[in-house]
């Protein structure tokens, strides 16, 4: 007899943490390894990095860095809880064209909540010197990503898509859905418990106060459309769609000869909120019935081919 879990949650979430700094120190070794080789001032980090003749390298920094830190840790917790690693994680053929379209409005009434979060998350009142250092961090990051899309022609943007939409899409999920929000749910011994928390640390390590409360949602989004449909397929595309719409607006805003920044600040009103809310809670019902049959047909079909 195969047993299900090797370990309990508890050392998963250690040996994760495990995991994910020994992630951190390889991808610092690395970082260090392409300064020498592109001659850059580790003093002057990160305004050397960010120049546009290092963009390529920058791109590849970020691809390998959330591997090691996110998606190899998730893999390798898996691997102590017996059978296929990839399979545990979520990777599976439990899915159908009614699950995913059904994601892909969710997503679009996701903007609308989100949107209004976000205007609801610059609302709070703040010291001014918390303000000034919050606002800083938000400039920093606007420029990182600033820097490493540079889309002026339509391979940038396709390259774009794939190193901040795509990959960080799978990686991310693999970490955050496939394998802490397991192992928080079994230690809480409570679904809501274990989502909300994972989305809590899922906001916390983007570094950005004022997306905070709209990556909260997000991540509480996503959360649930794992725990209904038990595959991260459909997380992907949920998180992908997320990722590539603003993308595709600062592309669309540099075609113009606009600034690109605009599609990274933008909020909409509250009452917007409202109505996503009610459209995505309708659209989350039907996502449940269709996830429950997917996954009786599925078990079903296991269960024959034993």
């Amino acid at each position: 007899m195969i047993h299900e879990q090797r370990v309990s949650p508890l050392l998963q979430f250690l040996l994760l943490i495990v995991f994910i700094i020994g992630g951190f120190i390889a991808t610092s070794l690395l970082a260090l390894v392409v300064s020498n080789v592109m001659h850059i001032d580790i003093s002057k980090l990160p305004d050397e990095i960010l120049k546009p003749e290092n963009v390529n390298w920058n791109r590849l920094l970020q691809v390998l860095s959330s591997f090691m830190v996110m998606a190899l840790p998730a893999f390798l917790v898996a691997t102590f809880n017996g059978g296929n690693p990839v399979y545990k994680i979520g990777f599976n053929e439990a899915i159908n064209g009614r699950q995913t379209l059904l994601v892909v409005f969710m997503v679009l009434a996701g903007f609308m909540v989100s949107g209004a979060v976000g205007e609801l998350n610059e609302m709070i009142p703040l010291p001014k010197a918390t303000e000034i250092y919050f606002k800083k961090l938000e400039d920093e990051y606007n420029r990182e990503v600033l820097s490493i899309t540079s889309m002026k022609t339509g391979f940038d943007y396709i390259v774009s898509l794939v190193v901040l939409a795509l990959i960080p899409a799978i990686f991310e999920e693999m970490l955050f859905r496939g394998c802490l929000q397991k192992i928080m749910i079994s230690l809480m011994r409570n679904a809501f418990a274990g989502i909300f928390i994972t989305s809590v640390i899922f906001s916390a390590i983007h570094f950005s106060y004022y997306g905070f409360l709209p990556r909260l949602f997000l991540g509480l989004m996503l959360g649930y459309i794992f725990y209904f449909s038990k595959n991260i397929w459909l997380n992907i595309i949920a998180h992908f769609l997320n990722n590539a719409y603003p993308l595709t607006a600062m592309y669309g805003l540099a075609l113009q000869g606009k600034s690109s920044e605009d599609a990274l600040q933008e909020t909409f009103p509250l009452y917007y909120g409202i109505i996503g809310a009610v459209i995505l809670i309708l659209l989350f019902i039907s996502f449940k019935k269709e996830s429950v049959r997917v996954l009786g047909h599925s078990h079903a079909s296991d269960a024959n081919r034993l």
